[in-house]
């Protein structure tokens, strides 16, 4: 039996020459109806997350040196990474880059700073990324960097994203980043953060 008429179609106009409107959930006629009611139109939109923002008021100060990021310090042991707490980005909408479930490109760049509590010692970096429901078994963006040595000063290290394929465990919005970092002597801790420069880049489909 051809399918009715006067039903929606993908992709069909009605005979009146209006194009349909609607969905059921699944299909987009050109556009997909939410579970809630609220319309998504089939198309990518950019994204860009920035985890270190800061507040407008007294904002403008020397690239790289304000960050409104909490901080991550080492624990009493060395040549261990120490992960700070999950900074999440989630808009209203939410859907897979690029439309994917692998394969879609992000960009951006990582800078983190790093400052020793005390002293002088050598510290290390690493950050990993995931949608918000897969931080449990999260992607490490950033591999332990080497030795970066570390005074009371704060220092700013800056790690880019060239145009990266996504995995299956980092694919989507929302997402969550952290950074984790090490220090080659126990008695003496480091301090990073995730400084206001950074940002995460890319395109996403909502609804997919």
């Amino acid at each position: 039996m051809a399918y009715p008429q006067w039903m929606g179609q993908a992709d069909k106009i009605l005979n009146q020459g209006r194009l349909i409107y609607g969905g059921d959930g699944t299909n987009a006629r050109p556009v997909k109806t939410l579970t809630d009611g609220r319309l998504v139109i089939s198309q990518r939109e950019p994204f860009e997350f920035r985890p270190g923002q800061s507040a407008l008021a007294g904002g403008a100060v020397a690239a790289g040196s304000r960050t409104s990021s909490g901080t991550i310090t080492t624990g009493g042991s060395a040549d261990v990474t120490y992960w700070g707490g999950w900074v999440q980005y989630a808009p209203l909408r939410s859907g897979l880059i690029d439309g994917l479930a692998s394969g879609g490109i992000v960009e951006g760049q990582f800078t983190i700073g790093l400052k020793a509590s005390t002293g002088t010692n050598s510290g290390k970096l690493s950050a990993q990324i995931a949608n918000t429901a897969n931080t449990s078994a999260p992607t490490t963006v950033l591999a332990l960097t080497g030795t970066i040595a570390c005074t009371t000063a704060e220092v700013f290290q800056t790690y880019d994203l060239n145009y990266l394929q996504c995995d299956t465990v980092f694919n989507a919005v929302p997402f969550s980043i952290r950074i984790g970092v090490q220090t080659n002597i126990a008695a003496s801790s480091n301090v990073a953060r995730i400084m206001e420069s950074t940002d995460i880049r890319g395109e996403f489909e909502p609804g997919t």
